[in-house]
């Protein structure tokens, strides 16, 4: 067994929130992920309807106890105030203060920052005979702009970086991060991911694509891997936002303050897109990215739940699947997609399944599909699980996290 070199440390996470169509307080969305409910919602735009996933409203809330707090953020995006509410819970589970010497950084992912307020302001652009445009758009709508507001909203001073490496993003945003503490750059990171891409522009988009569901009535309008939907595209579209407090520990540091979970290992790749998303049918692109995690494992012990990008996309899904079964072969872990309860939201969606990892290994749970799929999952302890992400360019990243016990 590989034995963890606790001179050198461990990445941990200690404090992490969100804020998504499940809710923004974690007994809320725990009990949700334990429910067979999905939270897509038909809504209009561009004069037709769309199973999106929205924000409740007791977490729009939360986006407005901000405005009133802070008047001057009535002008920013969604995208924004959804990153300020998840940082805070993790920065504040982690019993993290702002002090002398200790550098915290910031490290949000988002594929498309500011989507409906840069929409608004450029058809504003666009129709006004002036052509011009507020002194505010430029700062507003700078992908920059979501990781500074979040620091400036917890007092931080550190590196203060965005990411956005579409989809994958989440999770590429926490393997810059580690590279810094690593470095010694940075003593800790408030990193994750978000998403506001409920506007009209960005449903063209994914609808020009083929993909978007037609599934307006049915009881689980997105499904990824079902077995009833085969040849069906179901992908649908989500908004939301988590975030995770990272720094590194050792053993002695476990004693005194536990941390959630470890992150064991990470796993990225690249490769010439074959497709206009960049998807290969084999799948070789995340295989090589499962890989990589696998090998750089701290531990031995197996991978027991697997938490798939698969988001209702009939070449996405089958070529994730297929590399899966060529990595795992027959030792495969539970498989399991979130997209059917909240659908995709871009690049909080591997932030968002880091989140349900944390459920997962925090309550020894492990979800389940409320429909028929290709998946046999099994009654297992959750100790370790693996998130996956692939984006379009062709890049994709893993992430493999587990319980602080396995490393001792």
């Amino acid at each position: 067994m590989n034995t963890p070199q606790n001179n050198r440390g461990f990445i941990a996470i200690t404090g992490y929130g969100s804020i998504s169509p499940l809710g923004y307080d974690r007994a809320t969305i725990y009990s949700n992920y334990l429910s067979n409910k999905m939270f897509l919602e038909n809504r209009q735009f561009n004069n037709n309807l769309y199973p999106v996933g929205v924000l409740p409203s007791e977490a729009e809330m939360q986006l407005n106890f901000i405005i009133l707090d802070n008047p001057k953020c009535r002008n920013i995006d969604k995208t924004v105030l959804m990153a300020m509410v998840a940082a805070k819970q993790a920065f504040y589970e982690a019993r993290w203060k702002t002090a002398p010497g200790i550098i915290t950084g910031v490290n949000f992912g988002s594929s498309r920052g500011s989507t409906a307020l840069f929409e608004r302001l450029h058809e504003n652009f666009i129709s006004n005979e002036e052509k011009r445009t507020s002194v505010y758009t430029s700062p507003l709508t700078t992908l920059g702009y979501v990781s500074n507001q979040v620091a400036s909203s917890l007092n931080l001073t550190g590196p203060v970086i965005n990411t956005s490496v579409t989809c994958s993003t989440g999770i590429q945003a926490i393997c810059n991060a580690i590279a810094w503490i690593r470095a010694g750059m940075a003593s800790r990171f408030i990193v994750g991911g978000t998403e506001a891409p409920l506007t009209k522009f960005t449903i063209a988009q994914v609808e020009a694509l083929g993909i978007y569901t037609k599934l307006l009535e049915d009881k689980y309008p997105c499904s990824p891997l079902s077995s009833e939907r085969k040849g069906i595209n179901t992908f649908a579209l989500g908004e939301g936002a988590a975030a995770f407090a990272i720094e590194k520990m050792n053993m002695a540091d476990f004693e005194e303050r536990p941390p959630i979970a470890v992150i064991e290992s990470v796993g990225f790749s690249f490769e010439k897109p074959p497709t206009l998303t960049g998807i290969s049918e084999d799948g070789s692109l995340i295989a090589a990215s499962m890989k990589m995690a696998i090998e750089n494992m701290l531990t031995d012990y197996n991978i027991d739940l697997l938490l798939m990008h698969s988001p209702g996309t009939v070449k996405g899904d089958e070529a994730e699947l297929n590399a899966i079964k060529e990595v795992f072969k027959g030792n495969m872990p539970n498989l399991f997609s979130n997209k059917w309860k909240i659908g995709h939201t871009y690049s909080a969606s591997p932030a968002l399944n880091l989140e349900l990892a944390m459920l997962c290994l925090q309550n020894n749970f492990s979800p389940s599909f409320p429909y028929k799929t290709e998946v046999c999952n099994r009654a297992r302890n959750i100790r370790k699980v693996m998130i996956n992400a692939t984006g379009f360019g062709g890049n994709a990243t893993s992430i493999i996290v587990s319980l602080p016990d396995l490393m001792a």
